[in-house]
């Protein structure tokens, strides 16, 4: 099979009109994050956004792959489920005391974050959206 140079060659005009479009579309749809605040709280009213990461060319990936990785989402999304559902196996796995959070920074915070909210019992707030952006 003969594969199609990667990316494309093409002048700079359609680039610049590409990520435009790409990038605009990202900043319509809510793909975006606020800027870095280099430490400092943020302003109360936002007044810039970033958009997300994106690749103009993302790398080409074979179609049967693909439809492999659909086949395998299911029982992905059940075992996910399963183990994130598991508190004491988390905790086991994850925890800040005795296990991989003792010794990676970043997971023994989010498994503290976890573990306060767990335990003080705070709600979660569950939405169901239609691809727009959660309204907080």
């Amino acid at each position: 099979m003969l594969l199609p140079k990667w990316p494309p060659t093409l002048p700079i005009e359609q680039i610049d009109y590409l990520t435009l479009q790409a990038t605009t579309y990202a900043l319509a749809c809510g793909l975006l994050y606020l800027p870095p605040t280099n430490g400092q709280p943020l302003p109360p009213i936002p007044a810039s956004a970033i958009h997300a990461p994106f690749a103009l060319f993302p790398t080409p990936f074979p179609r049967a792959l693909f439809e492999r990785a659909q086949r395998l989402q299911h029982i992905y999304n059940v075992l996910y489920a399963r183990v994130a559902s598991d508190d004491a196996f988390l905790d086991d796995i994850l925890g800040a005391d005795t296990a991989v959070g003792r010794v990676d920074q970043f997971v023994g915070s989010l498994w503290r974050i976890w573990k306060d909210l767990r335990d003080n019992r705070l709600p979660q707030v569950s939405t169901l959206t239609s691809g727009s952006s959660a309204p907080y």
